[in-house]
């Protein structure tokens, strides 16, 4: 008698998620995004002027295609090939540019690697506007 009981369940039935698994999961990714969102304003340097603020948020951006290339190849793209690599992967459509419309700048050596913007000047150094930024924020002169 029992093993009739457990064959009339239909096989759509069984193969369900149950509700509470189902409500679980929901609010595992309302949480995940909203951890997301806070991250992001949490790191989110409010002291800096609006285009600084785009120039880090765009650079990150970027050493995040840098950092999957190299996940992808097993190496970083040297200094001299710049951005090519991911113009020719069809990543971005060409050199990106600055806030201020000047091409950022990928450098890959022993004192510096990433993508960097030279500010408002355009000119390596400065402070203020003028200031470098990086995907860690303003680059301090070191003297």
């Amino acid at each position: 008698m029992m093993a009739d009981h457990a064959s009339s369940q239909s096989p759509e039935l069984a193969a369900r998620p149950s509700r509470t698994g189902r409500i679980a999961v929901v609010i595992v990714c309302v949480l995940a995004t909203a951890m997301a969102f806070g991250l992001a304003y949490i790191t989110t340097d409010f002291s800096l002027p609006p285009k600084q603020r785009l120039a880090m948020e765009q650079i990150r951006r970027l050493e995040g295609f840098f950092k999957v290339y190299h996940r992808t190849m097993g190496r970083f793209p040297a200094e001299e090939e710049g951005f090519k690599p991911l113009i020719d992967g069809q990543v971005i459509p060409s050199v990106p540019q600055d806030p201020w419309g000047r091409p950022y700048v990928y450098l890959f050596n022993n004192q510096k690697t990433g993508v960097v913007s030279y500010g408002a000047d355009g000119v390596p150094g400065g402070e203020g506007e003028n200031a470098d930024i990086s995907s860690g924020g303003l680059v301090r002169n070191r003297q």
